[in-house]
């Protein structure tokens, strides 16, 4: 004879594997009877079980729901998915602190070998809370991934997953594109570069499109000549050919536009190779991490920096939010960067002179060269 508790563990199993989604309405009370071949008592109580087991929720005018479930020392664990060589320090890391004041963990889930969407089945099949992720497979699979959506949420880091439906924290990088070039604009430099890695990520289509857009603002007219790109999707290594030929040419440009921080090397290594000086005949500006091991003599980085810390409170937040309301509709949150000024853009030592004397890699403080691109954060729903 089916008892309630029977009737309360097959539906915390559904709910388990997904087969009744996280902040979906349960049954009714009759449907259940029907289902179950039972009394309105025996559901009654195994609703009641649910409820206070926190595998449901009892809403007032409109059911009971199903819920995460009571944290176990597996269900206190997020995931964080990135390929292991990728992974920013001040983001993990400042994340990890703020989950803890919550009682959570964070721990890495590497995606290089099995891919975005292997790591998150992996985070589904060992019974974490949730997962963070930021993608390097530029179309995943929507399938694999709406299946690990149906039994935990989702936030994606830097740019969205295509085609599908998550939470997504982001830096502004249309908007920041567009300040670095408005900044090498206003020092004189007209014919203006753009060098980085070129791939289908909306992240990267917004670092060219605000490029293109904060060119057209000052007046400057983008030369195909000038789209420098060293780097495609996967590619190992930076091909510099293109962009050592360009600046040997009688008419170089004055300056580039770094779009990824990680892409900077290439410049430093073409410069050096034809004998070209930063900042003396090439200004340039990077986007990316605040603090940049800049390799070209004692030179800092002018860089468009991301706010890795403002960024993890968004994330905790969001973690938090979901796993107290699973069915919370999607957003966007949108951080805005700062443009920290340094000696690569040709602004010299009196905007930079706190680097005189000070080891290249230890640029993290932005000192009194910072412009902050937008006031306020921006939450799109």
């Amino acid at each position: 004879m089916t008892g309630y508790r029977e009737v309360a563990e097959n539906l915390r199993d559904q709910i388990r594997a997904g087969a009744i989604l996280l902040g979906s309405i349960l049954p009714t009370e009759r449907e259940l009877v029907d289902q179950y071949g039972v009394s309105r008592t025996t559901v009654r109580r195994a609703l009641h079980q649910l409820v206070n087991s926190g595998w449901a929720e009892s809403i007032p005018n409109r059911g009971v729901t199903a819920k995460m479930g009571q944290t176990t020392a597996r269900r206190q664990v997020i995931g964080y998915v990135d390929d292991a060589g990728g992974i920013v320090p001040d983001l993990f890391f400042g994340l990890n602190t703020r989950l803890q004041r919550q009682g959570l963990v964070l721990t890495h889930v590497d995606s290089r070998e099995i891919g975005t969407e292997g790591a998150l089945e992996y985070c589904v099949e060992h019974g974490l809370a949730g997962a963070v992720v930021w993608s390097k497979t530029i179309n995943p699979d929507r399938v694999r991934i709406g299946e690990v959506l149906r039994k935990m949420p989702v936030i994606a880091i830097d740019h969205g997953l295509r085609g599908i439906e998550t939470d997504v924290v982001a830096c502004d990088v249309f908007e920041g594109a567009k300040t670095a070039v408005r900044h090498l604009a206003s020092l004189g430099y007209r014919r203006i570069g753009i060098v980085g890695m070129l791939d289908n990520l909306d992240t990267t289509q917004d670092r060219f499109g605000g490029f293109l857009e904060g060119m057209f603002e000052v007046g400057l007219q983008p030369q195909p000549r000038d789209f420098l790109f060293t780097r495609t999707s996967g590619y190992i290594g930076g091909d510099t050919l293109i962009l050592e030929r360009r600046l040997r040419d009688p008419d170089p440009p004055e300056a580039v536009f770094v779009m990824q921080d990680h892409v900077l090397q290439d410049v430093v290594d073409a410069a050096a190779n034809v004998g070209v000086s930063i900042p003396d005949s090439l200004a340039v500006v990077t986007m990316g991490s605040p603090s940049l091991p800049f390799a070209a003599s004692r030179i800092g980085a002018t860089t468009v920096a991301f706010d890795w810390l403002r960024m993890a409170d968004s994330l905790c937040s969001r973690i938090c939010c979901l796993l107290a309301n699973p069915s919370a509709p999607s957003v966007r949150i949108v951080i805005p960067a700062e443009l920290v000024v340094r000696d690569s853009c040709g602004e010299r030592r009196h905007r930079c002179s706190e680097l005189e004397g000070s080891p290249l890699n230890d640029l993290s403080e932005p000192g009194s060269g910072t412009v902050e691109l937008s006031r306020n954060n921006s939450l799109i729903r």
